[in-house]
């Protein structure tokens, strides 16, 4: 029996999380930033640093979680055409796995990272370079221990006691399998006894003083997105409708060439909202079908089949590197279009080079050293790094290199390697697309705007 399209982004979703998540220890850096501020009273500005590289990277991870639960709710409110009974219970699994994730990341965070006051506060505070709010610490802290979530949570658990060998039954199945091994390992965190659960409540106290339907699988997954709906609404604004209309996508549409490098902006992307700049997200268009005979591109077979008609774009999200439709990928507030200022040849073998890393899963670690799972720049990276004389500099955040989505944009701007093509969505721009030097004279703008 196939599974449905929904149920399987979301499994691999949480493959390519659940490593993010697990990893969010604090590492050597981290330790001693907040060794060393908590001796002293106070964060110094490399220390202060550190440590908001560290809470984004844990708030996006957290935020693929919240927004992968989010995903399934019209399954969950039998919303989905063509799901299957069967899929009710798959997707229950999903999203309790992220529940139990959650919450796990969560306890870390108020119980072992930030257990001095100097931190809470640090990390309550907004930061504008990585657009963390206000308040998160207290936010995270006040999800894991109000009374409503506890109980929905506490009827999830029951939900999955009492169906446990239908669930168990699922770890044959190949995507969910995985899915199931990771349960095992995270499930213990929502079992949480009632003497610990108060303990930590007037915990919370204490800190808020200081600051001052239809099926049963249905009914549980439901209890869970009740538990994190108010999380996700807190972070997603609701009815949000993008600003990219059809006129515009297809007038962009028309402008695509093979090779082309898509930077976009989606306001209500939770995944995407702690990551620095305007821009935080970048995808490969790698064309029609055709290009492959017309450039010469050798692609294995299995990848041929993928790369569809209507999926022309190589885009790494939460749910892996796919091939996607371009309608999909356009389906944003703000875009540019960068071109690569490279030969056919090049276009080809950078082609080439991006196609190899399809199938894999997102790497919410942010970890360039490693391309078992590539982020959104890392397929544009892997394609053009030497390719026609092409070189990235990979900045240094956290104590990693990296390349955001905004680099692109700051090489575009210094017409270092690719230029400006078009540019739709931005601030001062009003609902048409503009090309050619009056999108490279706004885009540069914008840049100047945005880190002056």
């Amino acid at each position: 029996m196939s599974t449905h399209p929904l149920i399987r982004g979301s499994a691999r979703a949480i493959l390519s999380l659940a490593p993010a998540v697990a990893h969010q220890r604090y590492g050597q850096a981290e330790q001693n930033a907040v060794r060393r501020a908590v001796e002293r009273g106070h964060f110094r500005p490399d220390e202060e640093e550190t440590l908001r590289q560290w809470f984004a990277r844990y708030l996006t991870a957290r935020a693929g979680l919240l927004e992968t639960i989010g995903d399934l709710r019209p399954l969950a409110e039998g919303q989905v055409q063509g799901a299957r009974p069967s899929d009710e219970l798959r997707a229950f699994v999903i999203a309790y796995t992220a529940a139990c994730l959650l919450v796990r990341a969560g306890r870390f965070l108020v119980g072992n990272f930030a257990t001095h006051r100097i931190i809470q506060r640090k990390l309550n505070e907004p930061c504008l370079d990585h657009r963390i709010p206000r308040r998160q610490y207290t936010t995270i802290r006040r999800s894991l221990t109000s009374p409503i979530n506890v109980w929905r949570l506490h009827q999830a658990v029951d939900f999955a006691d009492r169906n446990r060998s239908e669930i168990l039954r699922l770890a044959k199945h190949p995507l969910l399998g995985p899915v199931i091994d990771r349960l095992d390992e995270e499930e213990e965190a929502l079992r949480i006894d009632v003497t610990t659960y108060v303990k930590a409540r007037l915990r919370y106290r204490l800190h808020s003083w200081r600051r001052r339907r239809s099926s049963a699988a249905q009914q549980g997954l439901f209890r869970i997105l009740e538990a994190f709906g108010r999380v996700i609404a807190d972070v997603r604004t609701p009815g949000h409708v993008d600003r990219l209309h059809a006129a515009a996508r297809d007038e962009l549409v028309g402008l695509l060439e093979p090779g082309d490098v898509i930077v976009a902006r989606h306001d209500n992307a939770l995944s995407n909202l702690f990551l620095p700049g305007y821009w935080p997200h970048a995808a490969l268009h790698v064309g029609l079908p055709h290009v492959r005979e017309m450039l010469s591109i050798e692609v294995d077979e299995p990848q041929r089949s993928r790369w569809k008609e209507l999926h022309r774009v190589l885009e790494a999200r939460k749910d892996g590197v796919l091939f996607r439709p371009i309608e999909d990928t356009l389906a944003v507030d703000a875009v540019v279009v960068l071109r690569p200022q490279v030969g056919p040849g090049d276009v080809a073998r950078a082609i080439e080079n991006a196609v190899r890393h399809e199938g894999k899963l997102y790497n919410f670690d942010f970890d360039f050293f490693n391309d078992e799972r590539l982020v959104c720049t890392e397929v544009v990276y892997r394609a053009y790094e030497g390719v026609g004389g092409l070189e990235f500099t990979l900045a240094d955040r956290g104590g990693r290199p990296t390349l955001s989505a905004e680099d692109l944009v700051r090489m575009a701007v210094e017409r270092r390697g690719f230029e400006p093509v078009a540019l739709y969505g931005t601030p001062k721009l009003g609902k048409d697309v503009v090309v050619g030097p009056e999108a490279a004279h706004a885009l540069t703008a914008l840049h100047r705007d945005t880190f002056q």
